[in-house]
């Protein structure tokens, strides 16, 4: 199987390029008119369970358009241990200082 990107001339990958950014663009302005016709649905139910449900799509809707957005503005990841609770002072007390041997309290005038 051949690699169709390398042996193309470079105008027809460039029109490649724009027919995926075309396309790209048709699937971010569908997903932005679900999502305005989502929060509209939400604006006028007063069912909790509906609430519930269009929020949810809502959310699913909201993801979807960061992830084809790729991220852009995207905060960065906590490492998984950054949820863990640590004391302040461990439970054997504090560490001792470190450093050098203790300051003479010789004072000779």
């Amino acid at each position: 199987m051949a690699n169709r990107g390398k042996d193309l001339p470079p105008e027809r990958i460039e029109e490649a390029k724009a027919q995926r950014a075309r396309e790209l663009q048709a699937i971010i302005d569908r997903l932005t008119g679900e999502l305005e016709q989502l929060e509209t649905k939400l604006a006028a139910t007063t069912d909790q369970n509906e609430r519930i449900m269009l929020k949810a799509e809502i959310v699913h809707f909201t993801l979807a358009l960061k992830q084809i957005d790729g991220g852009a503005g995207q905060q960065r990841r906590k490492p998984p241990e950054s949820g863990l609770a640590v004391p302040a002072v461990p439970p054997e007390g504090p560490q001792p200082r470190q450093g050098g041997a203790a300051a003479p309290l010789e004072f000779d005038t």
